[in-house]
């Protein structure tokens, strides 16, 4: 009797305390996400689709670019994986952040392939065109970053010159890639150990977690 009590009360709290899934962070399809998330002052800037996740479904990242009157612009990153039933939850998104002015940075695209993310952003001043790439996976239950992709080009007088950089932060490699003015290109490989960092501390600048 005392057993079969205990399993009633444990049923009990199940239902009045269901699992931590807000009904704001499941929707019907993507309209319904799109409909609850945007105003008149913002807009999907980039989408992409593509199996995030590896079930097999087609699930949508989004960047929304919100242009509030009385502040400055801003972007934040949204994933959204697709259920079984057809409908769309929130498995993470970004922290909302003001867009840098004087030439940085702005998006350039977002993609997805092979599983991850890839967001890009440009920079320029004058002299120096920068653009990275950062790439974020769903890695051992958490949305990390992965990658990142570099090409800084400067066309100054005094030192003109390209520097590619790949960075792996699951096997610490890194491949670097420079060239000073006509000179020929030098290319160096080294290992280093790269602190964790998360999608969901994601600035959009090109300095994330960028060396």
């Amino acid at each position: 009797m005392m057993k079969q009590s205990g399993l009633a009360i444990a049923i009990a709290l199940i239902l009045l305390c269901p699992l931590p899934i807000s009904a704001q962070d499941t929707f019907r399809n993507l309209d319904s996400f799109l409909k609850s998330t945007l105003t008149s002052q913002s807009v999907v800037n980039e989408a992409a689709r593509g199996d995030l996740n590896g079930d097999g479904l087609v699930d949508w990242a989004g960047v929304i670019h919100r242009r509030p009157k009385d502040a400055s612009p801003t972007y934040q990153l949204y994933v959204l994986l697709r259920l079984r039933g057809g409908s769309f939850e929130v498995a993470e998104k970004s922290i909302e952040e003001e867009i840098p002015g004087m030439g940085c940075c702005w998006l350039e695209s977002l993609d997805i392939r092979r599983g991850s993310i890839y967001v890009q952003n440009n920079a320029k001043t004058a002299s120096v065109m920068e653009a990275v790439t950062h790439q974020f996976k769903l890695h051992r239950g958490e949305w990390r970053l992965v990658g990142i992709t570099s090409y800084y080009t400067d066309q100054g007088p005094e030192s003109p010159g390209t520097k590619d950089t790949k960075m792996n932060f699951l096997s610490g490699l890194v491949i670097e890639k420079s060239q000073k003015g006509n000179r020929k290109p030098a290319t160096r490989n080294r290992r280093t150990k790269f602190s964790t960092h998360l999608l969901k501390d994601f600035d959009f600048s090109i300095r994330f977690a960028n060396e």
